[in-house]
């Protein structure tokens, strides 16, 4: 693995505290003091989601992950196409205190798209 970002300091675990989503906080303290290019690295990923890991020794190279990180692993997949939705809704210029015209929007969308697959299934079979 060639990517210059990857940060790998000694640091203490200072806390860990449980979020309402059931995530985790985690909050470090590296060992030594950083120079200005080494903070720049950390600092490029502020808000990125990633890879952290950690333990007593350093890894090797084999042994940090190659795959990319899901971005959206907090929410499932069938909220996010609700959430998208819910965004095409507001993007139409409908009332979002309207729940029955959203309610109405959300059920013709999801019949539309389950129409859909059916129908691809339908061809599948013919075929």
């Amino acid at each position: 693995m060639s990517d210059a970002r990857i940060i790998q300091v000694a640091a203490t675990l200072d806390s860990a505290n449980r979020k309402k989503d059931r995530s985790v906080s985690l909050k470090f303290t590296t060992v030594k003091e950083m120079t200005t290019d080494e903070f720049m690295t950390i600092d490029s990923y502020f808000q990125n989601v990633g890879h952290l890991l950690f333990r007593e020794n350093s890894f090797t190279e084999e042994e940090i992950p190659k795959e990319d990180v899901e971005v959206d692993t907090e929410k499932s997949q069938s909220v996010q196409i609700r959430d998208a939705l819910w965004v095409l809704f507001k993007a139409m210029g409908h009332n979002s205190k309207d729940k029955e015209l959203w309610n109405a929007f959300y059920r013709e969308k999801q019949q539309a798209f389950k129409a859909r697959i059916l129908n691809e299934v339908h061809k599948l079979e013919e075929a």
